[in-house]
């Protein structure tokens, strides 16, 4: 009767042991989840690599024409010359 308990118990620590090495192999695999979590992931930072990219490039070509814009204004403006007016002093 004493050896039916021992070989339960011993089945039952082999059990446990075969699943702790199983479960050591299937932590070192990925899983399917954690295989598309990754692959969410990398999508996402590409795309946001992707948009600062873009934010910078207008930032900059905005920056670019606000500063041709203050040139314009700032460059000094020629008179056109207007009608000569005749002064009476000068002779015809």
């Amino acid at each position: 009767m004493r050896s039916q308990p021992l070989r339960g118990e011993a089945s039952r620590r082999r059990a446990e042991e075969r699943f702790k090495s199983t479960k050591k192999a299937d932590s070192k695999t990925p899983t399917a989840d954690e295989t598309l979590r990754q692959a969410e992931a990398a999508k996402t930072a590409r795309l946001r690599a992707l948009r600062l990219a873009k934010e910078a490039a207008d930032k900059d070509t905005a920056n670019r024409d606000a500063a041709a814009a203050r040139a314009r204004r700032t460059e000094a403006r020629r008179r056109v010359p207007g009608p000569q007016v005749s002064s009476p002093s000068e002779p015809k």
